[in-house]
């Protein structure tokens, strides 16, 4: 009865999906300097096309990040200095304040109090923030900043994250682990994308806790070696005030080795549960963690049911069906799909 009722949850959750959500991903931090390309895409503050048809459409190191959250029905935006991180200015058309989501992947420079205190506010009042930083030292710009030291000065002190930097252990780790909280009933763990069962690290640093400071902050992914507790986390999750944020050790994960070809770009993105972990995070930071979740608005988008067999019989004759992620779908099976014919995305639902 569970499994039924969760498909039908996935169902409605995708049909109350509209792409009046947004979700921004800074760049006001310098997020290409050096050997990265941390953007969604090359055209700001909207990506270019508007309405993709698979991650490479765009060409920044976390295209599949956002194609997937667009196809989940949600506006992308890239902010750029000339917007600037604000909260509550109405003369600001990306104002925090008019997104769900707000997403830092190696931020390079320092924030200034009044953004720290925007990004606050904005988490407080029930907003979503994602961090990615990376290993000690990675200062691609040279001015004496890197991600662990840029989200330790602006946040260790209220949200109880610190990223370990010179000196203290594991700051520069790579490898893979398994050593998960495997909690059920937890949404980034056990969400709509599945099950993280790994991560790959490749040069990024851990996480210590600091409950004094924040005693809703958890650790999910440790250290394979590391006891379950507040020291040698790769990836965590907690709450302030009315909001929730997440902070990952390592920028590898998100890197789906689209962006710029004249940096070193790797595709990490379908290895282990890197997109896995990304995704369910991301949707559990919009406050749709469960599929039934939200108003289901059915004059704003429908799917299109196709018997497996009638399916099966499509692709036969050439036509391609996609999973969520924007991959070729070859085993097809229950689910929702996109399909694309003579040039038009829709999405369909398959069932027996």
């Amino acid at each position: 009865m569970q499994k039924v009722l969760k498909f039908i949850f996935c169902i409605l959750f995708f049909i109350n999906l509209t792409l009046a959500r947004r979700v921004i991903f800074d760049y006001t931090k310098n997020e290409t300097a050096g050997n990265a390309d941390w953007v969604v895409d090359h055209d700001y503050p909207y990506p270019i096309p508007s309405n993709p048809s698979s991650p490479t459409d765009w060409d920044g190191a976390i295209s599949s990040w956002g194609y997937a959250l667009y196809r989940l029905g949600f506006e992308i935006v890239t902010l750029i200095p000339s917007y600037g991180i604000t909260y509550g200015n109405p003369n600001n058309p990306l104002d925090l304040s008019t997104c769900e989501i707000f997403i830092m992947v190696e931020p390079q420079n320092p924030l200034s109090d009044n953004e720290r205190n925007a990004i606050l506010e904005f988490i407080r009042n029930g907003g979503g923030f994602f961090t990615v930083a990376d290993h000690d030292s990675s200062d691609r710009d040279r001015d004496g900043w890197d991600s662990p030291r840029v989200f330790n000065s602006a946040f260790e002190n209220y949200l109880g994250v610190h990223f370990n930097v010179t000196g203290e252990r594991l700051n520069t780790w790579s490898g893979v682990s398994k050593n998960v909280k495997r909690d059920l009933n937890c949404p980034i763990y056990n969400g709509n994308f599945g099950i993280v069962d790994s991560i790959g690290f490749w040069s990024g640093t851990a996480i210590t806790l600091l409950p004094s400071v924040n005693p809703d902050v958890y650790g999910l992914i440790w250290h394979p070696n590391a006891r379950q507790d507040t020291d040698s986390i790769l990836f965590c999750y907690g709450y302030y005030g009315s909001g929730r944020f997440v902070a990952l050790g390592d920028s590898s994960p998100c890197d789906d080795g689209t962006g710029d070809p004249r940096d070193n770009l790797h595709n990490n993105w379908f290895m282990y549960s890197d997109s896995v972990l990304i995704l369910n995070a991301t949707l559990w930071l919009s406050g749709s963690s469960n599929f039934a979740e939200g108003r289901i608005e059915n004059e704003r988008r429908s799917l299109s049911f196709i018997k497996v067999s009638d399916a099966v019989r499509l692709k036969n004759s050439g036509i391609k069906f996609y999973d969520i992620f924007g991959r070729e779908v070859e085993n097809l099976k229950e689910g929702v799909y996109f399909i694309n014919e003579k040039g038009e995305v829709r999405e369909v639902l398959i069932v027996r």
